[in-house]
């Protein structure tokens, strides 16, 4: 048996089996399809004048925004990444509005693409769609990134 030839056999599915797939000839990827940017929220730590007189150093509202989105320093920009959600929210009220829990979302970022130790837990990833997300937890594996994470709404 030999090699089907290229549309000389009057079947034109041949032609689009041995054709490159869709999304491969333009050097897009079909698995990492989306991108995003990695931002670090700027906390603002306060000196103790005494022992046992800490200053709070986590998030604070600001009115002048630093150099990122309202307070927030843009670490990464255009990270390819492939967002997918995990687990939906389950509805505990008597409506269906009634969620106990956010839906979570697993963004995988291929290898190289952020260093090893570039991504913690709380920074905020916003994709190309406009979507925040927080991250609860970064997980580095030997193929990439794997973040849990949660989408912020308002």
């Amino acid at each position: 048996m030999t090699n089907c030839p290229p549309n000389e056999s009057g079947r034109p599915w041949e032609t689009w089996a041995i054709s490159t797939p869709p999304g491969l000839a333009d050097g897009s990827s079909l698995i990492y399809n989306r991108t995003v940017e990695v931002h670090r929220t700027i906390t603002q730590a306060a000196e103790t004048p005494a022992v046992g007189e800490t200053g709070y150093s986590g998030e604070e509202a600001t009115t002048t925004p630093g150099p990122g989105v309202e307070g927030e320093q843009v670490l990464y920009t255009n990270i390819t990444c492939a967002i997918s959600p995990k687990a939906a929210g389950r509805a505990k009220g008597p409506l269906p509005a009634d969620l106990v829990y956010k839906t979570s979302w697993t963004i995988a970022v291929p290898l190289g693409a952020i260093p090893e130790h570039g991504v913690r837990d709380r920074d905020i990833l916003v994709d190309d769609e406009g979507y925040r997300y927080s991250v609860g937890a970064a997980g580095w594996t030997a193929l990439g990134w794997n973040l849990e994470c949660i989408r912020l709404e308002a």
